[in-house]
């Protein structure tokens, strides 16, 4: 089966995401069963020092390229993009994926080879470990303003009922490592999604510049398939929250709150 890693950039340095092509391109040189692709947007402004083709493809190799320079259109709007410029007739996995990831080819495979095997999963997302290999609980319940909250102000869990509901929230009470959780709201830092059920969704919702839209499309998939955590697989996320740092990013969360409100209604908890 064809697989299309779908990555958008916007300043990001060859240094940032160079583990991730070099994972790349390991995991198409492993692989007979599976052909691979990179489909890149690259909202980066002309006069950064951003990245190109040729840079990205001294790292991936003989790893099918697909590069597109334009406006910073948000997060949802570029894997759209991503996703249309390299449609075929035939069935693909479309594998939405952070910069700041890597992985090891051998476990990946193992996902990629269970996600094509199946007829009734519309989206899964493998084991996502900090680089000390610490769980990123991220196959969680839908958005609250009580997680959300938590999500933003961490110190709400010395207070005993907000940590039980963040428990609760991240599915903490699985194995993360070795038991499948469904979820409907999975992290789009790596979202394996057959390209039959992206095209019933319709891709991402592109009201929403940057954050919350993986909780968005999750739900909308999970109407056509199984969507859930499977650890046969595990990537490595160099996490980074910037909404906590960045009056920015505070403000686009903030918005994008407000259109997740008005399409799915907002529960205080």
């Amino acid at each position: 089966m064809r697989i299309i890693f779908s990555l958008v950039l916007y300043r990001h340095s060859l240094a940032a995401i160079k583990p991730l092509l070099c994972s790349i391109r390991r995991i198409s040189n492993s692989s007979s069963n599976h052909s691979f692709a990179l489909s890149i947007y690259n909202a980066s402004p002309h006069d950064s020092d951003d990245v190109g083709p040729a840079q990205i493809r001294s790292l991936v190799g003989g790893c099918d390229i697909l590069y597109e320079h334009g406006r910073n259109i948000g997060f949802g709007a570029a894997n759209n993009k991503n996703f249309y410029s390299s449609q075929s007739e035939d069935d693909f996995l479309f594998v939405v994926v952070n910069p700041d990831i890597s992985f090891d080819p051998t476990s990946l495979l193992s996902l990629f080879d269970w996600a094509a095997s199946r007829q009734d999963v519309s989206c899964v997302a493998p084991l996502v470990l900090n680089p000390g290999g610490v769980i990123q609980h991220s196959a969680k319940h839908d958005p609250t303003l009580v997680s959300l909250l938590i999500g933003r102000f961490s110190w709400l869990k010395s207070i005993q009922a907000f940590k039980r509901y963040d428990g609760w929230h991240r599915n903490l009470h699985y194995d993360y490592r070795t038991q499948c959780i469904e979820s409907t709201y999975l992290s789009g830092c790596f979202m394996v999604i057959p390209s039959s059920c992206y095209l019933k969704v319709g891709g991402f919702c592109e009201r929403y510049f940057l954050h919350l839209e993986d909780a968005d499309i999750t739900r909308r998939l999970s109407r056509h398939g199984v969507t859930m955590h499977n650890p046969v697989g595990a990537v490595e996320h160099r996490f980074a929250r910037g909404s906590h740092h960045s009056l920015l990013q505070m403000i686009h969360l903030t918005r994008s709150l407000v259109v997740y409100s008005m399409l799915w209604g907002l529960k205080f908890f």
